[in-house]
C-alpha cells in the first residue's frame, strides 16, 4: 500500500483541493511543512507543493511537483476522474478555470499601481464567467450537488476548496487592497 507525504506550507493556499482529494480517497497520508526558503533547493522544481508517494504501485518512490499534476494523479488513481478522456477533460476544464481565477487573485495580491487596477477588472470578468459556466454545469446535472453524475468527483472537491477560500479570505483580501 502506498503512503503519501504532501509538502506544503501550513496554509490553505494551493493545496486545499489536494488535501480534500487525499482525504476523500481514504489513503494514508501526512503533511510536511518544509523550512522555507532553506528547503527550496531540495524540492524537485524549487517550489511547493510536492507529493512524495512511497511504494508507488510497488515500484519504489515517486516524487511529483506542480499542483494540478498532483491533483490529477490522485484523482485518476482513486476514481475521482473518469477513465473516459472526454468526460475527464470536461472536469479538468472546469478545474483549470478555477485555478486561473485563483491565480489572477494571487497576482493581484502582489501587484501595485496600474497592474492592480487591470487585475481587478480581469478578476471581475473572469469570476463572472466562472459563475455562469459552473452554474450551467450544475444545472445540466440536475442541481443534485455534483457537477457530473451523483457521486463525488475531482471538480466537486476543487470547487469546494475554491469557493471556501473566497468565502473565507478572498473577498476580504481583495477589499483590503482596493
Amino acid at each position: 500500500m502506498s503512503h503519501y507525504t504532501l509538502r506544503y506550507f501550513n496554509i490553505q493556499g494551493l493545496c486545499e483541493a489536494l488535501r480534500l482529494l487525499l482525504t476523500a480517497s481514504g489513503v494514508d497520508w501526512t503533511e510536511e511543512y518544509p523550512e522555507w526558503p532553506r528547503e527550496k533547493p531540495n524540492q524537485p522544481l524549487g517550489h511547493l507543493p510536492v507529493l512524495v508517494v512511497s511504494n508507488a504501485g510497488g515500484k519504489g518512490e515517486l516524487v511529483l511537483s506542480e499542483t494540478l499534476v498532483i491533483e490529477r494523479y490522485i484523482a485518476r488513481e482513486y476514481g475521482l476522474l473518469p477513465a473516459d478522456n472526454l468526460a475527464a477533460a470536461r472536469q479538468e476544464q472546469l478545474r483549470d478555470q478555477l485555478h486561473d481565477v485563483w491565480s489572477t487573485h494571487m497576482e493581484y495580491m502582489h501587484s501595485t499601481g496600474e497592474r492592480s487596477a487591470e487585475l481587478v477588472t480581469k478578476f471581475e470578468q473572469d469570476a463572472e464567467c466562472l459563475v455562469g459556466v459552473h452554474v450551467a454545469a450544475l444545472q445540466r446535472n440536475g442541481n443534485n450537488g455534483h457537477y457530473f453524475g451523483d457521486t463525488l468527483s475531482y471538480v466537486d472537491l476543487a470547487a469546494y476548496a475554491f469557493f471556501t477560500f473566497f468565502s473565507n479570505a478572498g473577498p476580504r483580501s481583495l477589499e483590503a487592497k482596493i
